[in-house]
């Protein structure tokens, strides 16, 4: 069993890029988490905020040292046009709250 003192720690806040066009035909937003931990063991869950609620729709990624990106795909955006969308990450231990937000538009 692993058992970890403290939460892990990001030294910046996570960032919403996006959304960006891929090869003109796709939309995606992506969520960077900051951390120089290398610790195998560590891991970032990040879930996809619409006007602050969850989605049971849009499923929760987990983030390890080696890929630190989560995505938001196209297909998780039909219907929430003129939404906020924004990322939350969280641990076992703490959330983080990011500062980062963008307005899914036409």
């Amino acid at each position: 069993m692993l058992f970890i003192a403290t939460a892990p720690a990001i030294y910046d806040c996570p960032s919403l890029v996006g959304p960006t066009v891929i090869k003109r035909t796709q939309i995606e937003f992506y969520c960077d988490v900051n951390t120089n931990l290398t610790d195998p063991t560590v891991r970032f869950n990040v879930s996809f905020l619409f006007d602050y609620e969850s989605d049971a729709d849009v499923p929760v990624q987990i983030l390890s040292p080696d890929n630190l990106r989560a995505t938001l795909h196209e297909r998780y955006l039909a219907g929430r046009l003129d939404k906020w969308v924004r990322e939350w990450i969280s641990t076992n231990y703490t959330h983080y709250d990011s500062k980062s937000f963008q307005r899914i538009s036409a």
